[in-house]
């Protein structure tokens, strides 16, 4: 039955993928050339390349970046305090080191040496105090993360003490994610709107020009803390939709474009010789998010577990991610074989037990919901999907495909289903812990926010890391199976597909979106 649900499923993928319009086809003048018989000897300065997005970035404010564009632009131009490592466990990346002191309640950062802004103001503890000051005030995620931080203390010219009002173990994971390191100095003089227009930071490129609806553009920083950049730039265009961006790539218009949940597209270009990279952390999550508050059969658990058996998670993934090549499915925001992985058991594939479940909650004739995603394939060919499996239960689902710029706006609260791609790269429970939570944004007018799991996440943050882990391990077993809050359809890593010519990005191979630009360089 398994086989049979996962061809069935491909069917349906192809069919939605036909009707949204065919790919274009390359001409041979755009098929990727072979590599040279004798690359030149070490890296070639000079040469632009281009990356895509899908739309205008609704800012480029360091404390306000948010969106899936938003986060394809700020490793460009931004950096952050820590970084993710292979295994998902934050790094000190501006900093030198990151202590804690549980007993004081206190982390201590120290700033690495010679590392200047793009306008050439040093990084320093007093600009580290700003920007952490700066984004508790304005921060977009700010009640999530750094909702405990109750003092920022210079010490020295280097080191910065943040003392928080209660511990708060998945600080540094934050640090990792949010708060994208800003130019006090360029903020003051330009004032927030003259510095969203030219935003200053502390990466390997600077915004030379943002034409809006077209693309922003941005040259070398020579003083870049690791090293003067080969290329010249990076600019990043507008292409709205996979077809333009792959059309583009295959042309030389674009060197990268990032796919996630299309593998057909992806193993194309792969065959016509481009390279294609799958990030050692997943990237994204695809989730069903239930409203359970509003006065819906949603209210019922019953009910919510019948959806969760009705879809067909593994079908789904399979399906729509190349049979595990670029993701796999799952029964939490984590894969098996993690060390935030909770042992349950989810909600397999049973159709029978869904129509029972709805029987006994007294909802055998079904009844109608709206299920809301954001513009994207993935998202769209899963919707799909799923409205034909429920259907199959007497569920009968309408569509809200959201333009990316307005999806900010449900994530509060939602009529229905919320298929929602929740960021997988700073790990399950730094999300749980952020997002799970009264007072988040997410979910706030729709999530149970019972009392049993907010307390564990509570208690968690003020926990050494070994009794955090298994607080947060029930959380995960309150939330995705006691409740069905959230029903996890598959997680997905990230995909690069980049033009050959283009060496050493690092882009996508640990860190989805992220790389090592500063040492990338174009071979003729």
């Amino acid at each position: 039955m398994k086989k049979l649900a996962a061809i069935f499923l491909a069917l349906i993928m192809l069919f939605s993928l036909a009707a949204c319009g065919e790919k274009p086809s390359p001409t041979p003048s755009t098929v990727p050339s072979a590599e040279p018989s004798q690359p030149p000897e070490g890296p070639v300065a000079g040469g632009t390349i281009a990356i895509p997005i899908t739309d205008d970035p609704t800012t480029l404010l360091g404390w306000r970046l948010r969106n899936t564009n938003e986060q394809v632009i700020q490793p460009i131009i931004y950096e952050f305090l820590m970084k993710y490592d292979e295994t998902g466990t934050p790094q000190p990346y501006l900093l030198e080191s990151a202590e804690e002191d549980f007993e004081a309640q206190t982390y201590t950062l120290v700033v690495r040496d010679n590392i200047t802004f793009q306008d050439g103001t040093a990084l320093d503890a007093e600009a580290v105090k700003w920007n952490l000051d700066n984004y508790k005030e304005k921060g977009v995620l700010s009640a999530s993360y750094f909702s405990k931080v109750e003092e920022v203390e210079v010490v020295d010219n280097k080191t910065v003490v943040v003392h928080m009002s209660e511990w708060d173990s998945q600080f540094l994971y934050g640090l990792a994610r949010v708060c994208a390191i800003c130019s006090p100095t360029a903020v003051e003089e330009l004032g927030e709107e003259g510095f969203n227009a030219k935003p200053v930071g502390t990466g390997p490129f600077m915004v030379k020009e943002w034409k809006h609806g077209e693309g922003i553009y941005t040259v070398r920083y020579d003083d870049y803390w690791q090293g003067k950049p080969y290329l010249d730039g990076v600019n990043i265009m507008k292409y709205a939709t996979t077809a333009t961006q792959q059309a583009a790539l295959q042309a030389g218009n674009l060197d990268v474009m990032y796919l996630s949940g299309d593998p057909t597209t992806a193993d194309a270009l792969e065959a016509k010789g481009f390279t294609v990279v799958n990030s050692i952390i997943p990237q994204t999550a695809y989730t069903i998010c239930f409203n359970s508050l509003a006065d819906s059969p949603l209210k019922d658990v019953r009910v919510r577990q019948a959806v969760a058996y009705a879809v067909d998670s593994e079908g789904i993934a399979n399906a729509l991610l190349g049979n595990g090549k670029y993701g796999k499915a799952s029964t939490q925001w984590a894969l098996p074989g993690s060390g935030q992985y909770a042992d349950i058991p989810g909600y397999g594939y049973d159709v029978e037990k869904a129509k029972s479940l709805l029987n006994e909650a007294g909802y055998a004739d079904g009844f109608e919901l709206t299920i809301n995603y954001q513009t994207g394939d993935f998202a769209r060919n899963a919707a799909q999907i799923i409205a034909q499996q429920l259907s199959e239960v007497g569920i009968t689902l309408k569509l809200n495909e959201i333009e990316v710029a307005n999806y900010a706006n449900y994530l509060g609260g939602w009529d229905g289903l919320l298929f929602h791609p929740m960021g997988a790269i700073n790990g399950q429970f730094s999300q749980i812990s952020a997002n799970m939570i009264v007072g988040a944004l997410f979910g706030s007018k729709a999530f149970l926010h019972d009392d049993k799991s907010i307390t564990l996440i509570g208690e968690a943050a003020k926990s050494d890391q070994a009794t955090a882990e298994a607080k947060l391990k029930e959380v995960v077993k309150i939330l995705f199976q006691d409740n069905v809050e959230l029903y996890t359809i598959a997680i997905a890593q990230g995909t690069a597909v980049i033009n050959p010519k283009l060496k050493d990005s690092g882009l996508n191979q640990v860190i989805p979106n992220f790389g090592t630009l500063w040492k990338a360089y174009l071979v003729k």
